[in-house]
């Protein structure tokens, strides 16, 4: 199977996001250690390409390539709070901003 151009660009692409892999598993220290600092950078990478954006004169196309990347550091955010979240509802702490849904068979009504 041959590769394409854009099959190239993809690999590039999910090799360059794979920093942001959290490995270390959820219920040990390492993950705090490990999620603290893939947080920052992506938390710090966001705000510098939010200045470039505000500060600079860019071209077009580079107006569109850093908002597309503010986008990608917004996404790896989210990973990282959903992560976050996980490691903290396992370790009994519900944070207020989840949505909980009840099924009628969650409803205990025998009292």
């Amino acid at each position: 199977m041959k590769n394409t151009p854009l099959d190239v660009q993809l690999l590039e692409e999910m090799s360059n996001l794979e920093y942001f892999i959290v490995k270390s598993p959820v219920n040990t220290q390492d993950f705090w250690k490990e999620w603290q600092e893939k947080f920052s950078r992506a938390y710090m990478s966001r705000l510098a390409v939010k200045k470039l954006l505000k500060t600079k004169k860019l071209s077009y196309e580079d107006v569109s390539k850093y908002k597309a990347q503010m986008h990608i550091y917004e996404d790896v955010l989210y990973y990282l709070e959903t992560l976050k979240n996980i490691a903290m509802n396992l370790r009994g702490i519900f944070t207020s901003d989840q949505s909980v849904e009840l099924d009628d068979e969650d409803i205990d009504l025998d009292f």
